[in-house]
């Protein structure tokens, strides 16, 4: 699970700007496509649909612009991307 976690923070830290709707449904894994169309579409309704816990809370947090998601990651070095990288 901290695999794809990591592998998550990865495709946010880069903003998925190679990320589209349609590509989004070719992911397999589904906390990645959930991740992928959550940031694609700007709806964190999909962020809603990923299991890891740590992996939504990211998710939310760069969706609605709200580092207060930031605080309920439990991983640190995550916790701390996501402290640097939600204004």
């Amino acid at each position: 699970m901290v695999k794809i976690a990591i592998t998550l923070l990865c495709l946010i830290m880069t903003g998925l700007a190679w990320a589209n709707t349609p590509a989004c449904f070719s992911i397999r894994d589904p906390d990645r496509k959930n991740v992928c169309l959550a940031m694609s579409t700007r709806q964190n309704s999909y962020c809603f649909s990923v299991k890891d816990a740590d992996t939504k809370n990211m998710c939310l947090a760069n969706v609605m612009q709200q580092k207060s998601y930031c605080f309920s990651i439990k991983l640190h070095d995550m916790k701390q991307q996501c402290l640097a990288q939600v204004k």
